[in-house]
């Protein structure tokens, strides 16, 4: 049985992005035991950034904090807290950030950029062109008695192996249950622990952590407000599909 693997932003080297208009940092890649997924932290300082482009892999963007635009395919896409973001494989983006705050991205990239895509959704992009979800216009489904979670890139977006969603947990632990998918999570706010396999990790702002598939876990919120998280796993489907694990 694998166990989850748990780290911080902070534990890794950052290196400078393209342009030098800010630093990215790998969180979780192959190295954890990931399979499909590679997470990042990128910090983005004032200006614009050097355009980028990905020929296989998708990626999907979180704003942690700041404000910004994401330039795609020369179409500009706001971006502030809260928004996620799909980049198309093989689409030109830049990130624009006016300053003077740092703008702060989670990414993530499925598949990993020298592998072939796993299975896929079947799944178009919007023909209105968006390509940014905002946590403030998403429902708010329930996941049991103590947590929510609100969906933002999806295959409702054009995305074929990814779902993003951002979800809050109330003070407590809930049973320990296991998923089918692969699941990266960042900790956007909030303190707790990750129980996985029988193994205990704190967690606390900026932690990220790695779940495998079929890896009985839990987080429980040792705070006394919501734990915040924003997760995304492969292949893409709903975060309510779980399994209590017995």
């Amino acid at each position: 049985m694998r166990h989850a693997y748990v780290t911080t932003e902070t534990d890794h080297t950052s290196r400078a992005l393209p342009g030098g208009t800010g630093e990215v940092r790998v969180t979780i890649d192959r190295a954890a035991g990931c399979q499909n997924l590679v997470q990042r932290v990128c910090r983005f300082g004032p200006g614009r950034s050097a355009e980028v482009r990905h020929h296989v892999s998708e990626e999907v963007l979180y704003v942690a904090r700041g404000r910004g635009a994401a330039l795609v395919d020369g179409r500009s896409h706001a971006l502030a807290p809260g928004t996620g973001l799909l980049v198309p494989p093989g689409s030109a983006f830049a990130i624009d950030n006016p300053g003077p705050a740092e703008l702060t991205l989670v990414s993530i990239l499925s598949p990993q950029p020298d592998r072939a895509p796993g299975q896929q959704a079947d799944a178009e992009l919007r023909a209105d062109g968006r390509l940014t979800a905002s946590e403030d216009e998403e429902q708010a489904i329930a996941a049991g008695d103590d947590r929510v979670f609100r969906l933002l890139i999806d295959p409702r977006y054009g995305c074929r192996n990814l779902t993003q969603f951002v979800g809050t947990i109330s003070p407590g632990r809930s049973p320990d249950h296991t998923h089918t998918y692969e699941e990266v999570v960042y900790i956007l706010e909030g303190e707790g622990v990750v129980h996985a396999a029988g193994e205990r990790y704190r967690i606390e702002t900026s932690s990220c952590i790695y779940l495998p598939p079929g890896t009985p876990h839990c987080l429980e919120n040792t705070g006394t407000g919501l734990l915040r998280l924003l997760g995304v796993f492969c292949p893409a489907g709903s975060p309510a599909a779980k399994q209590e694990a017995r």
